[in-house]
């Protein structure tokens, strides 16, 4: 699908009249990922070749505009294969801005919120779940066919009606998981795109004030994030739990106003799954969610980005644990560490600072979390060698021992990274 989108969209793009403005960019880089976990010794991870070509333009006589770029991944050290056919293309749309009213027809990512780091209103696309850094930029989202269209009633107002028919399952880990406790196996999903009948739908109005800026969301649509379908419960004999997709409703509203010399943004979503009264061991608990972010400037130029996130769950274990209680608690335990739902009540605090050296060519970075029980620190550094190149390195460190989990979203510990970017 992604593939007949960005040909049909290259070829329009080609046959459109008074095409007079085109623009082409490229991102490309080589990483080297290291493990430096001190319980297990430095060990090879990962190297990556990364290309994310882009080509846009517009047409002045129709007014239109149209946008078309590709990712592909080449892994010469690491166990994964390169790109999939079907992830290569990264976005590809038309744009058509007509009086009051813009038109997106194709595949596009959208964002939603205010909040730069776990937002609850950002809920459009699917997301690498296993990646080697927990920042990652580069393979974090992927984009889905849509259609939007957004009208400006007044300067100060707009309306978002976004529809899209058919999405992508979450990146997930790559080889089957096997739960030792109850002789189960975890099959991933290997379907490129999910659909159960019904697209999923959005509706966002957004307020810029001069002093408040506002967003209200609704979304009704079908998660990325798979819930796991268990057949049956039983120790003795083996078993699988496989992935399906189930849809969720999201209402969301936020705000981003200033505090003196600080911006403070604030959202809050009640996310409602499927599993209405929380009795599916498999399936998603239905939440509550605020976050917090502070943006300010700190003395010597530093600028600081705080996040306070908590969560409650409120169907929280809920299910029937009486024909077997052990395998039920385990099962359940493992699975909602795995939705990032082990406890009725989560919170965890992040802080983001940076600062710019030797006229912005040089960038130190550090970001810590506070994820209960643990300690997150991941220190960061790039550096512009020319207008079209710069090294960037970092780590990520948990100041614990490894996460003793059977079902790990990140199947890796502490690691570093190298690389060598090359953009024009």
């Amino acid at each position: 699908m992604s593939a007949r989108i960005g040909f049909v969209i290259l070829i329009f793009a080609f046959l459109l009249p008074g095409v007079y403005s085109e623009e082409f960019q490229f991102t490309g880089f080589w990483d080297y990922f290291g493990g430096i976990e001190p319980s297990e010794g430095y060990e090879n991870l990962e190297s990556r070749v990364y290309m994310n070509p882009s080509y846009s333009g517009y047409s002045d006589s129709l007014g239109l505009e149209w946008y078309l770029s590709a990712e592909l991944f080449v892994y010469p050290i690491g166990d994964r294969e390169c790109s999939d056919p079907s992830e290569i293309l990264d976005e590809a749309y038309l744009f058509l801005p007509a009086g009051n009213f813009d038109f997106i027809l194709g595949q596009k990512l959208i964002t939603y919120g205010f909040s730069d780091l776990y937002s609850p209103m950002n809920i459009l696309h699917s997301t690498n779940r296993a990646p080697l850094s927990l920042d990652e930029t580069y393979d974090a989202r992927r984009a889905d066919p849509l259609f939007q269209a957004t009208y400006y009633p007044t300067f100060y107002d707009t309306l978002e009606f976004t529809v899209v028919p058919v999405t992508r399952p979450d990146k997930e880990q790559y080889d089957s998981v096997y739960l030792e406790e109850t002789d189960d196996w975890v099959i991933w999903s290997d379907d490129d795109w999910i659909y159960d009948g019904a697209p999923s739908l959005f509706f966002c109005y957004t307020r810029y004030g001069e002093r408040v800026d506002w967003q209200f969301l609704y979304g009704n649509y079908l998660d990325q994030t798979p819930d796991f379908e268990i057949s049956s419960i039983d120790t003795s004999a083996s078993s699988e739990l496989t992935c399906e997709y189930n849809r969720k409703q999201t209402f969301g509203a936020a705000y981003s106003t200033g505090v003196g010399s600080m911006t403070l943004s604030q959202e809050f979503a009640f996310t409602l799954t499927e599993n209405w009264d929380g009795s599916d061991i498999g399936g998603q608990y239905s939440d509550i969610t605020v976050n917090t972010q502070l943006l300010s400037n700190l003395p010597w130029g530093i600028l600081s980005q705080t996040w306070l996130v908590y969560s409650y769950f409120f169907n929280f274990d809920e299910y029937d644990s009486a024909a077997d209680s052990y395998a039920n608690d385990y099962l359940a335990e493992v699975i909602q560490q795995f939705h990032i739902q082990p406890y009725e009540h989560i919170a965890f605090i992040v802080e983001h600072m940076e600062r710019t050296f030797f006229r912005d060519r040089m960038k130190v970075q550090l970001n810590a979390a506070l994820l209960y029980p643990d300690i997150y620190v991941a220190p960061r550094m790039s550096w512009s060698l020319t207008d079209y190149w710069a090294f960037e390195t970092g780590a990520d460190v948990i100041l614990a021992d490894p996460v003793d989990q059977d079902l790990r979203r990140n199947p890796n510990d502490d690691n570093f990274y190298v690389r060598i970017i090359h953009r024009y």
